[in-house]
């Protein structure tokens, strides 16, 4: 049993290495570049290492277009469905496949597949670099380019520019987005992919766990980097009286309902009061203007003896 202990450990070792070297390097967790400054930071692009797919869908009457794009900038993608042809998927090893379905009578064909980038025969050649060097790595806007190859269709290689963009504005604890196509031209297939997770830190430093780019871009990050939200004093005070200005109206409204049968102006709790108050209140406000007026006339004049 000790002898069968050693060996699933050794074999989940492997596996785990396997794994971890089959991942590009700019996805292993932590994974650390240099300014031209000097300054060494590190990203964790590992929440991206998954199968994105964006479907593209136009009406070509009389069909639908649907053009079906699947991505994993860090591993090669799944395998192909079961029971599926193989000249309907792309080939394995792919880490950008392009496929175009047609729809006609609801009937489904397979147009186009193309193969964007694949790392067969050690093709893949990937490219990964920021494009503004010069820039800070953790604000928002920072760029990066990624580019794979080794995809080929009709025998023309094909090839996948990726720009990752730092957005700060999401957070990190929700999934990440899709992707964006731009264009394919050339053979050259360009994606624009806004995320946080190209939001990179400094050697070191844990990635926030929250988005944090609101706050530091606002100025109202304090020393620990969270921001202090709350209502202030007359907010709260102003929302309780509301509150129970509202409860005091519908309860009064049911209960007037219920014991009196009442309708309309009579749903109203104690109506005589609140129609008369408007006519309250100005009586109190010119009651107050005239002795403020009458303190004004006879603060300024002599008294008889």
């Amino acid at each position: 049993m000790k002898t069968l202990s050693i060996v699933t450990s050794l074999v989940s070792v492997l596996l785990c290495t396997n794994t971890a070297l089959a991942l590009q390097p700019y996805c292993q967790p932590g994974y650390k570049f240099t300014t031209t400054e000097g300054k060494e930071y590190q990203l964790d692009l590992s929440k991206l290492n998954k199968e994105f797919s964006i479907n593209q869908t136009e009406s070509t009457p009389p069909s639908i277009t649907n053009v079906i794009t699947q991505i994993n900038i860090c591993d090669k993608l799944p395998p192909k469905p079961d029971n599926s042809k193989d000249n309907e998927f792309c080939a394995p090893n792919s880490y950008v496949c392009r496929r175009t379905l047609i729809t006609k009578d609801d009937k489904e064909i397979v147009y186009t597949v193309q193969t964007i980038a694949s790392d067969n025969n050690k093709k893949l050649n990937p490219v990964f670099k920021p494009i503004d060097s010069k820039a800070d790595p953790s604000d928002t806007g920072f760029d990066y380019s990624i580019t794979l190859e080794g995809g080929e269709y009709n025998k023309i290689p094909q090839s996948a520019v990726i720009t990752l963009e730092c957005d700060r504005s999401q957070s990190r604890n929700d999934d990440p987005s899709n992707p964006e196509i731009v264009s394919y031209t050339n053979n050259v297939l360009s994606l624009h992919w806004k995320t946080v997770f190209a939001c990179a830190t400094k050697a070191g430093e844990k990635a926030p766990d929250n988005n944090d780019g609101d706050k530091k871009e606002n100025g109202n990050s304090g020393n620990d980097g969270e921001v202090k939200k709350g209502m202030s004093g007359i907010g709260i005070f102003f929302t309780i009286i509301m509150v129970l200005g509202a409860v005091y109206f519908v309860a009064g409204a049911i209960y007037n309902f219920k014991m009196y049968n009442a309708r309309g102006l009579d749903l109203i709790p104690h109506r005589d009061f609140w129609l008369d108050l408007p006519y309250l209140i100005k009586d109190l406000i010119a009651h107050v203007i005239d002795s403020v007026m009458s303190r004004r006339r006879g603060s300024g004049g002599y008294v008889s003896v």
